[in-house]
């Protein structure tokens, strides 16, 4: 099946798409470069229509945000859409009117109100919390959201002073997080494995930056981008939790919700840095990268991807590209394509 463009027609590039659990909705985002600004569109399947969603005015003053967490804007900003697990709500972080970052739940309600940037939501896989990012004691680090008690004040999970904590990701059973720890020495991987008492150890101890953990589907695996053997490159790795990292593919686009592993864990999908061949999508075994291969998409220019398992069994692919390989003279800006794997 040949990609079909779903996203809104709108004279910005569209990046970072993301499926809901049920692959009944997927966000992604315009970034107007000219405009200076970011705006959060959600589309349907099975509908064929998109909205755009609208920031509600945040009535928080502004303040300035923690180096290597993120940076203040008085543009308009919305953007990291993460799903609940039903896939029937969303929360997102957005700049509102204002130059600080909150959260909002899709239905325009701001949560975890406070000064100091939030971001990088993370709704976890049993629906009970959202992990986010904040600024609010002055240095980015993690907290936990109660979703039932949205109200209550989060909990902190992390409190290094000298280093930043960003991109929570949860394990499939919700137990654990994974996180990277910004620091002047270089980024690194931690992992939360008891949210009540929560006491963060590393996971990776290289040099340069380690970013953007994701777990396996079965929760025994982790996928992270790294560049510590070449600070002009990242490469994709894959390790155990708790165990030595094994190298996938070398050179490859960053994905902007980090690696994405296919619904039954048994390879990875990514973007093969190659401007010869206009960044193809490949898909590799984790057990055996030298096995991988190249997607016959049909999109040129590829960057961030998500891929879903529908109820109906089929797989999708979302990716964000150039454009079609049998259009040329379309190739304006980034849009979001479809096709079903």
């Amino acid at each position: 099946m040949s990609a079909i463009v779903v996203s809104a027609p709108v004279e910005a590039n569209c990046q970072a798409p993301r499926w809901s659990p049920d692959g009944a909705s997927l966000s992604y985002e315009a970034n107007d470069h000219v405009k200076k600004a970011v705006d959060l569109y959600v589309y349907t399947p099975s509908t064929r229509g998109t909205r755009k969603i609208v920031v509600p005015g945040s009535s928080t003053a502004g303040s300035s945000l923690t180096s290597g967490f993120s940076t203040a804007s008085s543009e308009r900003v919305a953007h990291e859409a993460s799903f609940s697990p039903s896939g029937g709500h969303f929360v997102y972080s957005a700049s509102g009117t204002s130059n600080d970052y909150d959260l909002y739940l899709d239905t325009g309600s701001r949560v975890a109100g406070a000064l100091g940037a939030d971001g990088n939501p993370a709704w976890s896989p049993d629906g009970q919390h959202i992990a986010f990012t904040s600024a609010r004691t002055g240095q980015g680090d993690i907290y936990l959201l109660n979703a039932a008690a949205l109200d209550a004040a989060p909990l902190r999970l992390t409190g290094d002073e000298t280093a930043s904590e960003v991109y929570a990701a949860w394990s499939p059973d919700s137990t654990s997080l994974a996180f990277v720890g910004h620091t002047p020495r270089g980024d690194n991987l931690y992992l939360v494995d008891n949210l009540q008492f929560p006491a963060p150890r590393p996971l990776t101890s290289w040099s340069h930056v380690q970013t953007r953990p994701v777990f396996s589907p079965d929760g025994r695996r982790i996928a992270f981008y790294s560049n510590h053997t070449s600070p002009e490159r990242f490469d994709l790795y894959v390790m155990p939790v708790g165990g030595t990292p094994t190298l996938v593919a070398t050179d490859v686009v960053m994905n902007a919700r980090g690696p994405t592993w296919t619904p039954d864990g048994a390879s990875l999908l990514y973007v093969q840095r190659d401007p010869n061949r206009l960044n193809p999508v490949r898909s590799a075994p984790w057990t055996d990268p030298t096995r991988a291969v190249t997607l016959a998409t049909g999109t040129v220019g590829n960057g961030d991807l998500d891929v879903v398992r529908r109820a109906d069994g089929t797989v999708w692919l979302a990716i964000a590209a150039q454009g079609s390989s049998a259009s040329p003279g379309t190739r304006d800006f980034m849009r979001i394509y479809l096709l079903s794997l």
